[in-house]
């Protein structure tokens, strides 16, 4: 096998950045599972994705469509849907996100063959094909878990202690570990380490025994020292995005601080051990510890609230906690984070592992690939700062309006509804197509990158951008319904929707722009999404400051700020494709990406006419039922079903064939979970 295909330097580097995107461990055991696999075993691709057109694996013959005529359109997909068998040869169902495990035995045989043909002679099929399937997807089931639970974590987080002031120093006490860990050592521990790791395994004797040990003591040391250093400068650290606060809730954000640091080492072991793992083939202990966490998490804030952890009033009246409850939060969410490392560990142990501390580093290859991820490291750094300069004047937004919940423990909640789609369809779905794509660009085969990049953005778009337009129209109720309890007044979740609505659209260039980045890591470039991230976050920047400056003192800059992340990513998806075209043009690929803009314009329309709908819809609903909560529930389940239908017919009527494949297999898999009788 030709090193192009199995070196895991470009899958572990598009891991990290995408950790710097959603401010979220780039660890085994959540969006990069996908690529872990491939790494430690890339015989996998055969059972993990469909057969693409193209060049190098010639014609495709699983599923129905290689029963269909040729159909032929302009390169990117869009073909005639009208001919008959056009549908099944434009997208089948196998061109989602993974093989259907009903899939028949014959095309199992013809797409491991298809593979096994362009790997060469010595490529050895997986026996199984159909397991790798119900592994692909019971990966996609636990990461969907995780996502979800973080959810519930953050809704008792919001009924416990509100969306406004208070919240604000939880949420930049609790963010910063993370942010740190990121900055310090987690970008290379994914971009530098893990592929050095996946190689030494194969290269050395003992099958990188001896690395891993080195690994676990050079990480576990540094990670001890950064730790140590991070709590003890807690009030220095605390004080850059919290020198908006007065000084009574900057000490309540450094005591939150010191009780979350301990985060950065666990994590670290956390993202190491779970790497190990799953290089030695071992993917559930790093996928299933993750939810977890957010089960000790879930626990600690429904804990809090059922003993009845009422906040206190301070002296200007505004809510307060008391030292016993302070420490039993920050201790509390740091155990989870505990919990989380040791469930990795206590199956690293069950491997057979014998970890042995060796402290001999020099010469054993564990610096050597500290400049492949030099740019990587670089986007992370401008990223984390942009979110520093944000977290910093949406806390000066709370100070200003300490029980408005307009601020940035508002932003926080806004942030994580707005990404749930991406990370649980986009992502998905592009950890599958990158390992393909990259063997593409190694075989010379720009228009299979192309074709795969098209398939990308054709199938994530048909679910993101309903969702944006859900985000734009129903946004306060959304917001209503998951936030509108406990110590989070009704008045707070307009804030919190009113973000949610303003960064809705942004998400379709968001998504996007993720998309085209998987495009230069397939071709080994991070050095042009290193670019790229420049030029967003100074976008990002510039709206941060010019909303703050000119907005000062209302209750809408940060609003403008949640609008900015989806301009900011319009602007990188310009220059994105403006930047990757040219790579995509060949003999074949004359007019890169114009089929997506085609099927994207008919998105975007049923889109926009069911998003019109639903925001009538739920304001009929809310106007006639009256009362806060209760309205507002029964307005985002009417606004959001006639989305919807709308939504769905208007896709029929034009024609958007990827739409029609979703909803078929949306409801195949229901079907599926309903016992036949008789």
């Amino acid at each position: 096998m030709s090193e192009p295909e199995t070196d895991p330097r470009r899958y572990a580097q598009a891991a990290a950045v995408t950790a710097a995107r959603f401010e979220v461990p780039a660890v085994a055991g959540d969006w990069d599972t996908g690529m872990l696999r491939v790494v430690a075993d890339p015989a996998r691709l055969a059972e993990l994705l469909p057969l693409r057109r193209g060049p190098v694996q010639g014609a495709a013959v699983q599923g129905p469509a290689a029963q269909g005529p040729a159909v032929r359109g302009d390169g990117d997909g869009d073909a005639d849907r009208s001919a008959p068998g056009a549908a099944d040869l434009y997208l089948g169902r196998e061109d989602l996100w993974w093989p259907a495990v009903e899939d028949s035995a014959s095309s199992q045989a013809a797409a491991t063959a298809d593979v096994s043909a362009t790997q060469g002679p010595k490529a050895t099929p997986r026996p199984k094909p159909v397991s790798g399937a119900r592994s692909s997807t019971a990966m996609a089931a636990v990461t969907v878990l995780s996502r979800f639970g973080s959810m519930a974590a953050q809704l008792l987080q919001a009924a416990a202690l509100g969306s406004g002031m208070l919240a604000t120093t939880f949420t930049v006490g609790n963010t910063l570990p993370n942010m740190i860990y990121f900055l310090i050592i987690g970008g290379a521990l994914n971009a530098v380490f893990m592929p050095q790791l996946v190689a030494a395994m194969h290269r050395d004797p003992d099958g990188g025994a001896a690395y891993v040990d080195r690994l676990l003591t050079l990480v576990i040391c540094a990670l001890s020292a950064v730790t140590v250093v991070a709590t003890v400068a807690a009030p220095w650290i605390v004080a850059v995005p919290a020198r908006h606060l007065d000084p009574v809730q900057r000490a309540l954000a450094v005591s939150f601080a010191r009780y979350c640091m301990p985060q950065i080492f666990f994590y670290g072991v956390f993202a190491v051990v779970g790497q190990v793992l799953g290089a030695r083939g071992r993917f559930g202990a790093a996928a299933w510890a993750p939810v977890a966490n957010n089960v000790v998490v879930v626990a600690v804030f429904a804990g809090f609230i059922a003993v009845g952890g009422g906040l206190g009033q301070g002296s200007d009246h505004e809510p307060v906690l008391s030292a016993a409850q302070t420490m039993a939060i920050g201790v509390g969410t740091t155990v989870g984070v505990v919990v989380q490392a040791l469930v990795v560990v206590w199956f690293l142990i069950g491997s057979g592992v014998r970890f042995r501390p060796r402290f001999d580093w020099r010469g054993a290859g564990l610096g050597q690939a500290g400049s492949l991820a030099k740019w990587t490291l670089a986007y992370m750094l401008v990223g984390q700062a942009v979110n520093i300069l944000v977290m910093s004047l949406a806390a000066g937004v709370d100070q200003a309006h300490p029980d408005a919940g307009v601020g940035y423990a508002a932003y926080s909640k806004a942030q994580q509804i707005w990404i749930l789609p991406q990370s649980v369809i986009t992502v998905s779905l592009l950890t599958m197509l990158l390992p393909r794509m990259s063997r593409a660009a190694a075989d010379d085969d720009p228009a299979g990158v192309r074709d795969d990049l098209s398939l990308g953005l054709r199938v994530s778009g048909a679910a993101i951008v309903p969702c944006a337009f859900a985000f734009l129209a129903l946004g306060p109720q959304f917001a209503a319904v998951l936030f509108g309890y406990g110590h989070t007044t009704v008045p707070q979740t307009h804030g919190i929707g009113y973000m949610l609505a303003a960064s809705g659209l942004g998400l379709i260039p968001f998504s996007a722009q993720y998309v085209i980045l998987r495009g230069f890591y397939a071709f080994g470039d991070t050095r042009t999404p290193f670019t790229i991230g420049l030029i967003t976050g100074a976008v990002n920047a510039a709206i941060a400051i010019t909303a703050s400056a000119t907005l000062g003192g209302t209750r809408w800059p940060v609003v403008v700020m949640a609008g900015g992340t989806g301009l900011s990513s319009a602007v990188g998806l310009a220059w994105s494709i403006r930047r990757l075209r040219p790579r995509l043009a060949g003999s074949s690929a004359a007019r890169p990406g114009h089929g997506v803009w085609r099927v994207y314009r008919r998105l975007l329309l049923a889109a926009a006419v069911a998003a019109a709908v639903g925001y009538a819809a739920a304001q009929d609903v809310g106007a006639l039922v009256g009362g806060e909560r209760l309205g507002s529930m029964l307005a985002a389940a009417a606004g959001g079903s006639a989305l919807v239908v709308v939504y769905v017919l208007a896709a029929k009527a034009l024609r958007v064939t990827e739409v029609d494949h979703l909803t078929r297999r949306v409801r195949s898999r229901v079907m599926g979970l309903i016992p036949r009788t008789g």
